[in-house]
């Protein structure tokens, strides 16, 4: 098995019978993120996390494309991508604790949790209406209205060919849930908090994965993110953090 990483928190995760895809997203205007949406064609089975936009809001321009795809999600990202024009026959819902089979995978869903997001500085409310990206706010604040999370952020729990991987929609744990250890490799988005090392320091301990790579640490929807500081939390797990580099593969 390896994934491929292609911005945001999309990951493409690929097995000897097939692949599938999680939360893909087209960078807005101004990003140094060059993904468009025919990479994301050919897909065949779709997974999404959560419905925020940076997770949902390019699914209807996909659908389009790949007019056979099918997309798994809970209820409120359906709900939505259905307000969008995605047909229902392309929506399939998901349920926590159920397994899906797709592509060669046994995916299973559980309940996580989505990161608590921080009030903006005064200081970063300056650099928002500064920056040149500006033009970007309003679709930005419209979709954030229209793509709610509604407390349905999902953790995938992913295994083919005789490995495991843990896929988490926000850096955030349910402490009611009793998810998987030690899996083979954790999927960690960076992002999301206004001082993100502790909570992944708390993740990792929680999970015990035999390796970490991040991904959500990038500046795919400016001028409300940027690039993070990932240096704090790749020098106290050295070895076992490595970021996720777009397009490279990394074989778990």
């Amino acid at each position: 098995m390896h994934l491929i990483w292609h911005g945001t928190a999309s990951v493409e995760v690929v097995c000897r019978e097939g692949r599938i895809l999680f939360d893909p997203f087209v960078p807005l205007k101004g990003s140094s993120v060059p993904v468009k949406a025919e990479d994301f064609d050919g897909f065949s089975d779709i997974f999404i996390t959560h419905g925020h936009l940076d997770h949902i809001v390019s699914v209807p321009e996909i659908i389009n494309r790949n007019s056979q795809a099918k997309v798994y999600c809970t209820e409120a990202p359906r709900n939505t991508l259905m307000k969008k024009g995605v047909p229902q026959h392309n929506l399939r819902l998901i349920r926590y604790g159920e397994e899906v089979r797709a592509a060669g995978f046994r995916v299973l869903p559980l309940h996580g949790r989505h990161a608590v997001l921080p009030k903006a500085s005064s200081a970063r409310l300056r650099y928002i209406l500064m920056s040149p990206h500006r033009s970007n706010i309003p679709s930005i604040i419209r979709e954030v209205i229209r793509c709610r999370e509604m407390d349905e952020t999902v953790f995938y729990q992913i295994e083919a060919d005789g490995k495991q991987v843990s896929l988490m929609g926000s850096m955030n744990l349910r402490d009611e849930v009793d998810y998987p250890v030690n899996a083979d490799l954790l999927v960690l988005p960076y992002n999301g908090r206004e001082d993100n090392f502790p909570p992944a320091v708390s993740v990792i301990r929680r999970l015990k994965p035999k390796r970490v790579v991040l991904n959500h640490y990038d500046d795919t929807f400016p001028p409300l993110t940027m690039p993070l500081d990932l240096a704090p939390l790749l020098t106290k797990y050295e070895g076992l953090v490595t970021p996720l580099e777009l397009g490279k593969a990394v074989t778990v």
